[in-house]
């Protein structure tokens, strides 16, 4: 499920509490990972979803638009939730592997090609 439609359904209803009460366990954890290269905004815009204590607030600030195209799998019964990239984030990053894979490729035949010369 996109993170932001879980955020939509959550809103004003006690799971939009439970889930703020998770969050706000990990959110020392967090604080710390902010400058992970790939993620930090991801993990920014957690405490900063932490910080505002309601989804209504959340929507308002400049890191909603950060957790978009992200899918969240929850599971508050057990207190654990996970964040991994969305559809449209994995199609991205296929495509860069694509592209490295093809150059990789095309350097190994020019190599080939430069020794069967010599």
């Amino acid at each position: 499920m996109l993170f932001t439609d879980y955020l939509d359904s959550v809103e004003n209803t006690d799971q939009e509490a439970r889930f703020f009460e998770e969050l706000a366990k990990v959110k020392d954890d967090l604080a710390q990972a902010t400058s992970v290269p790939i993620v930090g905004k991801l993990i920014r815009a957690l405490v900063a979803l932490e910080e505002c204590g309601s989804v209504e607030v959340f929507k308002e600030t400049g890191h909603y638009q950060c957790i978009e195209g992200w899918d969240i799998s929850i599971d508050l019964d057990s207190g654990q939730f996970s964040i991994y990239p969305g559809a449209e984030h994995r199609k991205k990053i296929l495509m860069v592997l694509a592209l490295i894979g093809a150059g990789l490729f095309f350097l190994w035949l020019c190599r080939r090609h430069c020794r069967k010369r010599a």
